[in-house]
């Protein structure tokens, strides 16, 4: 099953005048990572958006100091699935699409949720005098692969 709607792969020019737009310097490394995070079908975390560009490209360090400045200008959305570590994937600055992940405990596999109904919670808590309402929401469970290995 593809996801169409979060196929938002930026080539290198659009990353380039992504990163012109918020004030960012336009260097070889910010494209590489920008393209490599969109280019991606799951979150990535620091470390395989470092293996995917190679260690010959920049260290870990640049690489998580660029993620910060990306997730300030919200380029990138960080994400907590409960590995102990964050992944990115692009922002609502580079891509409308709206989704969650579930990640299986077992074998790590992340899945897209293409759908969400939050219009319930969003109502009530508008009625508490709320506005401008975002959420963050992810769920774990166990994948038919892993369970069928258990049985």
């Amino acid at each position: 099953m593809k996801n169409k709607c979060c196929e938002n792969h930026l080539t290198q020019d659009k990353a380039k005048e992504l990163l012109s737009q918020n004030g960012l310097n336009r260097t070889k490394t910010k494209v590489a990572i920008l393209v490599a995070v969109s280019k991606s079908r799951t979150p990535l975390s620091a470390t395989e958006i470092h293996h995917q560009l190679g260690d010959e490209t920049c260290d870990i360090s640049t690489v998580f100091r660029t993620l910060v400045q990306f997730k300030e200008k919200e380029i990138i959305k960080e994400l907590n699935l409960g590995e102990g570590f964050f992944r990115y994937e692009i922002g609502n600055i580079a891509s409308n699409h709206h989704h969650h992940h579930v990640r299986c405990r077992e074998c790590g596999q992340i899945k897209l949720i293409e759908k969400c109904d939050m219009s319930v919670f969003e109502k009530m808590i508008s009625k508490l005098g709320y506005d401008q309402i975002q959420h963050y929401l992810e769920f774990t469970g166990v994948c038919s692969k892993c369970l069928k290995k258990e049985l």
